[in-house]
C-alpha cells in the first residue's frame, strides 16, 4: 500500500473506521489494497462500496456520517494518529534518570547471579485463519464515475466558459441515470444516483471562487439579485426545452452551493410507475371535483405521480388545467386540454395569490406543485368543494399523517369545520417511497394508497384517523393498500432483500412469512410460533455462503 497516495478524507475515515471500532486495521488495509489491486484510484466512496459490498460493516447511516465528517477533516491535513501509515515517527522520550543512592549505602559493584528458571516449552498455538480475499467492486459497477469534467477548472473561467463546464457536468449526469447534482463550495462535487450518493473521483474540493462562477452562471441579472438579497432562489434552469433542472441555490458557510435536480424529458404513464393496480390511480382523475393528494418525503417520485396524473388528464378529457409551482418543472403540450402553467416569482407572488385568482379563470382541474402552509390548504380544499378536482402533494409518510397534518394546521375552533369539508370532498391520498432495488442498479416504488370510501369519511369526520390502517388492510379488494404491505410484497417478489425489509415489517404474520421464505432458503424448518425455525438449518458450506450472499 502506498500511504502517500492515500487521500486525506480516506485517511481520517479509516482513523475513525478504527476508533470506533467498526473496522480493524488490517480489515481497512485489505479494502485499500484490494482497491490498488484493481488499478482503481484510492477514494472515500470507492472505500465505502468496499466495506458494503464485502459485509464488512452493514451500518450504512454509520457509514455516511463518518465519510461526510472525515471530507470535512480533511481540509486541515491528516489524522494526528494515522492507523495508515507504515513509517509512523515515534515520539521521542528521555529515558528516566537514575535516582542517587542513598549516601550510607555504596553503590553493588556487581549483581549476584539470578537463579535459573526451568525451561517450559512452548505451547503450540492454534494456526491464525486466513483472512478472506477482499475484493474491489467490478469494473463495470463503477465505470460511469471516470472522465467526469474537473469543475474546480471554474475558478478562472468567464462566465460563459463555466456556464459550459456546468451544463457538461449535468450532462453527464443525466446520462447516467442520476437524480440530483449537488455543486458546494469547501466540498467533493457529489451526486445521487439510485438513492444512494457518490462523491465523483479525480475531483478536487471546490474552491469558494469556483463554485460561485459554477452556481451563478445561470443566472439573469434578476434571479442574481434577488439571491443577493434573501441568500435562497429556487428556479427551472432550461438548457433546452428538454434538458431542464429544478436548482435550489444557498449560501451556506464557505459559499454558495447549488442543487440540481435532474428532470425527465418524458412523462412515464401512470401504469409505469410501479402501482400493481395502475387502473386504481387511472379512476381518481376522472372525478370531476375533489381532493387528490400526493405524498411523501423529498425524492419520494411524487413530481413523477403528479406529472402522470395530469398527463393522464390531459389526455382523456377536454378540460382546462392551471398548475401553480415553484418552479416550473415538467413542461405539458396541450392534448385533450388547455394546460396554463404557473410558476412563484415568475408568474405570481405565492400560492394562495394563485388560487384564489384561479377560481375566477374557469379552471376544471388545478394542480398544486405544494401545499405549504395553511392559507394553501384552505385554498386548496375550499376550490375541491366548489366544483375543482385539485391535485396537491404534501411532505407526509402515510395516509394517517397525511389527515393529521391537514387538520392540525387549522386552529382548533375551525378543525370541525374542516374534518367535514375534508371529508366530504377526499377522493384518494397516495402516499409513495423510491427505494434502491436488491441488486442496487435502480430504484422500486413503496406506497400506500387510501381512497375517499364511506368508512374513511366517517373516520375523518370523526377524527378517528388513527383507525384509518386498519381500514386501508380490510379493504385491500378495492384497491387500498398499507406502506407496510407494499414493502412486503416487494421483498415476495424478489425485488427487494430481506435485510432492506424487514425495518419496514411491523406485523407479526408478515415477519413470520418473511423468516421462513428465508428458513428455506437455507434448508432450513418452518419457523415456530416465536418466528425463527424449529430446527436449526443444516451448516453451511463457507463457499456455498459465499455464493448465496456475495461475501468477499
Amino acid at each position: 500500500m502506498n500511504y502517500q497516495a492515500i487521500p486525506k478524507d480516506v485517511d481520517w475515515f479509516c482513523h475513525h473506521l478504527v476508533t470506533d471500532k467498526l473496522l480493524t486495521k488490517e480489515q481497512c488495509i485489505k479494502a485499500i489494497e484490494a482497491i490498488e489491486k484493481s488499478g482503481q484510484a484510492v477514494t472515500l466512496r470507492l472505500l465505502k462500496l468496499v466495506i458494503l459490498q464485502n459485509k464488512l460493516c452493514q451500518d450504512a447511516p454509520k457509514l455516511d456520517v463518518l465519510s461526510t465528517l472525515s471530507t470535512s477533516e480533511a481540509v486541515n491535513g491528516r489524522p494526528p494518529q494515522s492507523i495508515l501509515n507504515p513509517n509512523p515517527v515515534p515520539v521521542q522520550t528521555p529515558p528516566p534518570a537514575a535516582p542517587p543512592p542513598p549516601a550510607d549505602v555504596a553503590p553493588l559493584k556487581t549483581r549476584p547471579p539470578m537463579p535459573s528458571s526451568p525451561t517450559v516449552a512452548p505451547t503450540p498455538s492454534a494456526p491464525t485463519p486466513k483472512p478472506p480475499e477482499i475484493k474491489a467492486p467490478p469494473e463495470d459497477k463503477i465505470a460511469w464515475l471516470k472522465g467526469w469534467p474537473i469543475l474546480n477548472q471554474a475558478e478562472n473561467m468567464s462566465r460563459e466558459a463555466a456556464r459550459q463546464l456546468l451544463d457538461d457536468f449535468l450532462h453527464r449526469s443525466r446520462e447516467n441515470k442520476c437524480s440530483d447534482v449537488h455543486i458546494s463550495a469547501g466540498a467533493y462535487p457529489f451526486v445521487r444516483r439510485y438513492k444512494e450518493v457518490f462523491l465523483v473521483p479525480e475531483q478536487e474540493i471546490l474552491s469558494k471562487k469556483a463554485a460561485e462562477n459554477l452556481n451563478y452562471a445561470p443566472l439573469t441579472d434578476e434571479q442574481h439579485a434577488i439571491f443577493d438579497e434573501h441568500h435562497d432562489l429556487d428556479y427551472s434552469y432550461n438548457i433546452k426545452e428538454d434538458d431542464r433542472y429544478r436548482t435550489n441555490l444557498l449560501l451556506h458557510r464557505l459559499g454558495p452551493e447549488g442543487s440540481y435536480r435532474i428532470i425527465k424529458n418524458t412523462i412515464t404513464p401512470i401504469a409505469q410507475l410501479g402501482f400493481k393496480q395502475p387502473e386504481v390511480i387511472e379512476k381518481l382523475t376522472t372525478y370531476g371535483q375533489g381532493l387528490i393528494l400526493v405524498t411523501g418525503a423529498t425524492g419520494s417520485g411524487k413530481s413523477s405521480t403528479l406529472s402522470a396524473l395530469a398527463e393522464y388528464i390531459n389526455v382523456h378529457r377536454h378540460d382546462h388545467i392551471i398548475t401553480v409551482e415553484d418552479p416550473i418543472e415538467v413542461v405539458y403540450q396541450p392534448k385533450g386540454c388547455n394546460i396554463t402553467q404557473r410558476e412563484l416569482n415568475s408568474h405570481t407572488r405565492s400560492f394562495q395569490n394563485a388560487l384564489r385568482a384561479a377560481l375566477r379563470e374557469d379552471p376544471d382541474v388545478i394542480i398544486i406543485g405544494e401545499m405549504r402552509d395553511l392559507e394553501t390548504i384552505e385554498m386548496a380544499i375550499h376550490s375541491s368543494e366548489t366544483g375543482h378536482l385539485v391535485i396537491g402533494t404534501l411532505h407526509t409518510s402515510s395516509a394517517a399523517d397525511t389527515m393529521n397534518r391537514l387538520l392540525d394546521v387549522f386552529p382548533h375552533g375551525q378543525q370541525a369545520q374542516i374534518r367535514a369539508m375534508v371529508a366530504e370532498s377526499l377522493k384518494g391520498v397516495i402516499c409513495q417511497q423510491l427505494l434502491p432495488n436488491k441488486n442496487g442498479d435502480g430504484v422500486v416504488l413503496a406506497y400506500e394508497i387510501m381512497l375517499g370510501t364511506l368508512a374513511v369519511s366517517n373516520l375523518i369526520r370523526e377524527g378517528k384517523t388513527f383507525q384509518i390502517e386498519s381500514t386501508i388492510q380490510t379493504s385491500k379488494n378495492i384497491g387500498m393498500i398499507t406502506m407496510e404491505q407494499s414493502h412486503f410484497d416487494l421483498y415476495m417478489e424478489g425485488a427487494r432483500s430481506y435485510e432492506q425489509t424487514i425495518p419496514f415489517i411491523r406485523t407479526p404474520d408478515l415477519k413470520r412469512q418473511m423468516q421462513q421464505r428465508e428458513a428455506q432458503a437455507f434448508g432450513g424448518g418452518a419457523p415456530t410460533a416465536g418466528g425463527m425455525p424449529s430446527q436449526p438449518p443444516p451448516t453451511v458450506d463457507p463457499q456455498q455462503g459465499k455464493k448465496r450472499f456475495g461475501w468477499f
